[in-house]
């Protein structure tokens, strides 16, 4: 299975650098012209199957990058539940709880990275059973994103997971085996 990993286009909670959720905030100006560039980066691929969070910023990039597609929205694409840090600034949190591998839950009563990788695991055992030597297109939020790159590379290194990062205008591929 091939998989192509766009993460959404730019929302103002990136502009102000906090911790969104899955709050409907829709794209900004600058985030539908990164759609749109990833529009012409894949306009001459064609996916067996195109999977995305049902949150209205990923939904409206989904609808920019392919919209000849029928799109299938699956909720453990959709963003990590912050807690109580929902609206606080990324440099608020601690990194090595919030990405927590150790356990599901972290003190900010948000979804850790453990429960992020879970959930991508199910995902991708889920649709490899339908697809599985297919070209599939997953729009997605950057926890997904970080969760789907070390399932696929498997990095269970909490240092290496904090040094990840995938832009809003970033595809990345996959070869899943």
């Amino acid at each position: 299975m091939k998989l192509y990993i766009v993460r959404h286009g730019e929302a103002p909670s990136n502009v102000k650098k906090v911790i969104s959720g899955c709050n409907d905030e829709e794209l900004t100006e600058n985030g539908i012209n990164q759609a749109l560039k990833i529009k012409e980066q894949i306009k001459d691929i064609k996916f067996d199957a195109v999977f995305c969070s049902p949150v209205l910023r990923a939904k409206q990039t989904a609808n920019i990058i392919v919209p000849n597609y029928d799109i299938i929205y699956d909720d453990r694409l959709q963003e990590r539940n912050p807690g109580n840090m929902l609206g606080h600034k990324r440099n608020e949190i601690d990194k090595y709880e919030w990405n927590s591998l150790d356990k599901e839950v972290s003190i900010y009563n948000s979804e850790t990275l453990l429960a992020g990788i879970n959930r991508t695991k199910s995902f991708i055992n889920d649709i490899e059973k339908q697809y599985k030597d297919k070209t599939i297109l997953i729009v997605t939020h950057m926890f997904v994103c970080k969760s789907i790159w070390m399932v696929e590379n498997g990095i269970i290194n909490i240092d290496k997971a904090n040094e990840f990062f995938q832009n809003n205008d970033e595809i990345r591929i996959y070869n899943h085996k």
